[in-house]
């Protein structure tokens, strides 16, 4: 159980990047959710995306043990620690990629809360800014070695299921908005595996998984 002590260090850092978001607007999703949706507009049709109801997740878990049950037995799909066992036979280290990551993403939340601090005393702009510049370097080289560890990865057992689910999910939860009346944007998985709108997929996906997970 956490200690008072404990509890001020993480109400103060709260606040701290609370303000740091309010300052940068590094935080401009939560501005478009409302009441567990996100609405926007595409090619002059209303959309939404919403959080996923009872009968969703079931037919969600239905449609993820077929594909689990269908990546078992295929013997082309390699779970992640034999591929990290296999890339190490090349001289290729992802334990280590994903250890960089760790620390990197550690000095991140220290130049945050660095950034709090600077914008609770009011430091000035210069110190603001290079705080600033220090974390989106940070950001910057975090992303590039997560793709490249998704990239080494992406043919795993997990990462293949974990996509699999993420389109689940958008295909789930993406309504359209028909003679005023929000229904399913496709009908079947197959619909949504075939429409050819990348911009709608992309931007319904987006949302999709930030409300799933916020």
């Amino acid at each position: 159980m956490e200690n008072s002590k404990e509890l001020k260090g993480k109400e103060e850092a709260g606040k701290i990047l609370d303000e740091m978001n309010s300052k940068f607007e590094l935080d401009k999703m939560s501005e478009l959710i409302k009441d567990n949706k996100v609405d926007f507009t595409h090619k002059e049709k209303q959309y939404r995306v919403r959080l996923l109801t009872m009968k969703d997740k079931e037919e969600l878990d239905e449609l993820r043990r077929k594909k689990f049950t269908q990546l078992l037995k295929d013997p082309d799909v390699i779970f992640e620690k034999d591929l990290i066992k296999l890339y190490e036979t090349k001289g290729i280290y992802i334990n280590q990629i994903k250890e960089e990551i760790s620390k990197l993403e550690a000095e991140r939340i220290t130049l945050e809360l660095k950034l709090g601090e600077a914008l609770s005393k009011n430091s000035g702009d210069a110190i603001l800014k290079t705080y600033h510049d220090e974390i989106q370097k940070n950001n910057y080289i975090i992303q590039v070695k997560l793709i490249q560890k998704s990239d080494l990865v992406a043919y795993s057992f997990e990462n293949t299921l974990m996509n699999y689910v993420a389109k689940l999910i958008t295909y789930l939860s993406l309504d359209i908005s028909e003679n005023d009346k929000y229904n399913r944007a496709f009908k079947t998985i197959e619909d949504f595996d075939n429409c050819e709108d990348e911009i709608l997929i992309g931007k319904a996906t987006k949302y999709a998984l930030t409300l799933q997970y916020c």
